[in-house]
């Protein structure tokens, strides 16, 4: 497991994806106003390999997540 800092949009857009009891603990705050969340090791580096040029692991999060509605 890895811990990766995301933006709070980025969360509330992942939450109700999230198995029963994923997100029993509330979201732990970081220093920069946003979430830090805990992802399977190679969740985090299927992640990685999807940003682009400056994005953030919230930027892939959200592409994502518009994709699917």
């Amino acid at each position: 497991m890895i811990a990766i800092s995301i933006t709070a949009e980025a969360y509330k857009a992942i939450k109700a994806t999230l198995p029963d009891g994923a997100d029993s603990l509330p979201p732990q705050p970081d220093s920069r106003l946003g979430v830090r969340i805990w992802l399977a090791t190679g969740f985090v580096n299927r992640l990685g390999q999807m940003r682009g040029p400056g994005e953030s692991y919230s930027d892939v999060i959200l592409r994502l997540a518009e994709k699917r509605s």
